[in-house]
């Protein structure tokens, strides 16, 4: 009898312990399976390359000037939301728009120069988006080996084929190391004066 009675013990102590196992594997499981998920439904678009352009603007006291750099780059779509993407500048293509001959040489070869951009040392920059929310980019940008996190507006629109995205942004180059001019840095003329501003505009369209 008290063999009987210590089987039907051992047998209970087996079950519970048996059942407690199942009830802490569960949860894990389901955990697996949402990573597989999430991971299955992201999505690459690459930029297409007609349509990586940059526009950039300057400007000192009583005039501006502006134009162009090219870039590659792709972004990352999941469950119809732009969640990522990674946009690379080609510092060495820059390119003034607003001049012509001698004066256009001379001015793009200055922005490549070791007292802006110095695109020997530094060939690129780079954008890393990592979220768009309510109509706002989040991104960290990256020049001369300095990384800012900013958030700027931006429109983008995707469907199963392509993301057309486009948006404007203002940083202050001092930030990235590029103080020549600045009258924040250097006791200047004000006719000497540069902006520490500098404008961007990229539209782009990402396909599969």
């Amino acid at each position: 009898m008290k063999k009987v009675i210590l089987s039907f013990a051992t047998l209970a102590i087996l079950v519970a312990c048996g059942g407690d196992a199942k009830v802490e594997e569960k949860p894990v499981v389901n955990e697996v399976v949402a990573t597989v998920e999430q991971q299955a439904v992201a999505v690459d678009y690459t930029i297409v390359d007609s349509s990586s352009v940059l526009n950039w603007e300057g400007s000192a006291v009583g005039k501006a000037h502006f134009g162009t750099v090219n870039y590659k780059g792709t972004v990352k779509v999941a469950d119809g939301k732009l969640i990522g993407g990674e946009l690379v500048f080609d510092l060495t293509t820059i390119d003034t728009k607003d001049l012509e001959g001698e004066y256009k040489n001379k001015l793009d070869g200055h922005l490549k120069a070791a007292d802006f951009f110095n695109v020997d040392s530094f060939p690129n920059a780079k954008l890393d988006i990592t979220a768009f929310n309510a109509g706002e980019i989040s991104a960290n940008l990256t020049i001369k080996e300095v990384t800012k996190a900013i958030t700027f507006p931006g429109t983008v629109t995707i469907t199963e084929e392509a993301v057309n995205a486009s948006a404007e942004f203002t940083i202050n180059r001092t930030e990235y190391g590029i103080v020549y001019g600045s009258g924040n840095f250097f006791d200047l003329a004000k006719d000497k004066i540069i902006s520490d501003d500098i404008k961007f505009k990229v539209t782009a369209t990402a396909v599969k």
